[in-house]
């Protein structure tokens, strides 16, 4: 049996979505926030995890990072 991969996790085809990397934040919402403003593309909202906050964005390139504040 095959592990899911992000994108599954993610609900995207595997071959549409590329993880970048992760970027740690001490608050998840206030960058959210910040970086939207800034016209940063959020494909999701901060959103409670077992680990913490995450939020996920993608750059003009098409790769997508999780901004991810640890509990």
């Amino acid at each position: 049996m095959q592990a899911p991969t992000y994108a599954r996790r993610m609900g995207r085809a595997p071959d549409t979505t590329r993880l970048a990397g992760v970027w740690e934040t001490d608050d998840c919402r206030k960058t959210h926030d910040e970086l939207s403003s800034r016209g940063v593309t959020f494909m999701q909202e901060p959103a409670e995890r077992p680990y913490g906050v995450e939020a996920v964005f993608r750059d003009d390139s098409g790769n997508w990072f999780s901004l991810t504040q640890h509990s």
